[in-house]
C-alpha cells in the first residue's frame, strides 16, 4: 500500500511538473540596454584634428546629400515611417540581402544603415571578419565630436568596444556593430554629427549646450511605435536568413499581442531585475485562440530604436538561440516606446493559413 501511495505521489509531482514547466513554451528574461549616464558639462574639450578621409564609395557617400540623389541610385523606398529622433526611415527590405534603411531629414541624408550582405558599407563590410577590420580601422574608447560651437566627447564602454564600435571620420561618424560570438560585422550605421548627439548612444560629455529631447505627441508615439515593430521583423529576418535560417511569416495576432505586453511593460516600468514581469505567455496566447505547437518570447528595454534592440539580442545567448531557432515559423513584434516584444511561433501550415 505505501509503494501504491509513493507510485502516486510521484506521478502527481510529474504532472505538477509538467504543467507549469511547459517545454513548448521559452521566454526569456527581458534584456535592458546599457544606460549611458546623463550626459555631464565639462570645460576644456579638445577635438581632434586627425581625422581618416571619408570612404570614396559605398553607402556612406551619400551623408549630408539631398534625397533627390539618393533617389537617383536607390529608388523609392518600400516604406517611410517616422523615428523618435526627427527624421524620417526610408525602409528598403524588398531584399534582405541588401536591407538598408535610410534616415532623411528636410531632403537630407542624415543617417543610412545596413545589416545586407550585399551593400557596399565601405570600408566595411556586414560579415567581415573583426580581426581584418582592426587592420585599418583605429578604435578608440573616446570620440570626440564637434557640432557648431558645441563640442562632445562620447566614451566607449568595454561592452562597447566589443560589440558596437564607434569610428570617425571627416565629416562622418560610423557605428559598427558585431556579432561578439562569431567576431565579424553584423550591421553598419553611418550617420552625421548631429545624429550622433541627438542619439547619445554612449556616455557623453558636453561643452557648449546640450540639445533638447524630443518629446513626439501621443499620434506620432503610436506611429513610431508601429514603425518599430516592423524594422523588429525585418531585422529578424535579416539576421536569420544572415544565419542560414529561413524568414518568419508575419503573425498579425501574435503581433497584437506582443503589442500588448509591450505595452503592459512600459506600465509597470519593468526592468530586467523586476522580481514580477509578464503574465506567462501561455496564457497570453491561448486567451486569444491562437493555435501553435511551440512558442517564445524575446523582450527588450531602454533601446534607442528597433536596430540597437535586435543587435542586443543577437549577442544574448539565450534570446539570440531563440531569434536564430529553426523551431519557430512565424513572428509578431510589438513596441511601446522604448519596450521591445517579439514573439515567434511554431504553426503546422494548415493553422498558420488560418491567422
Amino acid at each position: 500500500m505505501k509503494a501504491l501511495l509513493r507510485i502516486l505521489i510521484f506521478a502527481a509531482v510529474l504532472l505538477i511538473g509538467f504543467f507549469y514547466f511547459d517545454s513548448s513554451i521559452t521566454e526569456n528574461e527581458m534584456l535592458e540596454a546599457p544606460r549611458p549616464m546623463d550626459p555631464l558639462p565639462a570645460r576644456d574639450l579638445i577635438e581632434m584634428n586627425l581625422q581618416p578621409e571619408r570612404p570614396e564609395e559605398g553607402i556612406s557617400v551619400y551623408i549630408g546629400q539631398s534625397t533627390q540623389e539618393w533617389l537617383a541610385d536607390y529608388g523609392m523606398p518600400a516604406r517611410i515611417e517616422p523615428s523618435a529622433f526627427g527624421y524620417e526611415w526610408w525602409i528598403y527590405n524588398q531584399s534582405y540581402t541588401n536591407y538598408l534603411m535610410a534616415g532623411v531629414k528636410e531632403g537630407e541624408v542624415v543617417q543610412v544603415y545596413t545589416a545586407g550582405t550585399e551593400i557596399d558599407a565601405a570600408p566595411y563590410r556586414v560579415g567581415q571578419k573583426l580581426k581584418d577590420l582592426y587592420r585599418f580601422t583605429i578604435v578608440e574608447n573616446e570620440v570626440t565630436v564637434k557640432y557648431g560651437t558645441n563640442i562632445y566627447t562620447f566614451t566607449l564602454a568595454p561592452e562597447d568596444l566589443s560589440t558596437r564600435l564607434l569610428v570617425r571620420f571627416d565629416g562622418l561618424y560610423a557605428q559598427v556593430y558585431v556579432d561578439a560570438i562569431r567576431e565579424e560585422i553584423e550591421a553598419v550605421r553611418f550617420m552625421n554629427a548631429e545624429t550622433l548627439i541627438m542619439h547619445r548612444p554612449y556616455d557623453m560629455l558636453y561643452d557648449g549646450e546640450l540639445p533638447p529631447s524630443r518629446s513626439p505627441s501621443s499620434t506620432l508615439q503610436r506611429s513610431i511605435d508601429e514603425a518599430n515593430a516592423n524594422q523588429l521583423m525585418d531585422l529578424a529576418n535579416v539576421y536569420r536568413l544572415h544565419h542560414q535560417y529561413n524568414a518568419l511569416e508575419e503573425n498579425r495576432a501574435s503581433r497584437l499581442i506582443a503589442a500588448s505586453r509591450a505595452l503592459e511593460m512600459a506600465q509597470k516600468n519593468l526592468t530586467s531585475s523586476a522580481e514580477q514581469g509578464l503574465p506567462p505567455l501561455n496564457e497570453a496566447l491561448d486567451q486569444s485562440g491562437i493555435a501553435y505547437n511551440a512558442a517564445a518570447e524575446n523582450t527588450a528595454s531602454q533601446y534607442l530604436d528597433a536596430a540597437e534592440a535586435v543587435h542586443g539580442w543577437s549577442n544574448s545567448p539565450d534570446h539570440r538561440e531563440t531569434m536564430l531557432s529553426s523551431d519557430y515559423n512565424m513572428a509578431g513584434a510589438g513596441v511601446f516606446g522604448k519596450y521591445y516584444t517579439l514573439l515567434f511561433l511554431e504553426q503546422k501550415q494548415s493553422n498558420a493559413e488560418n491567422q
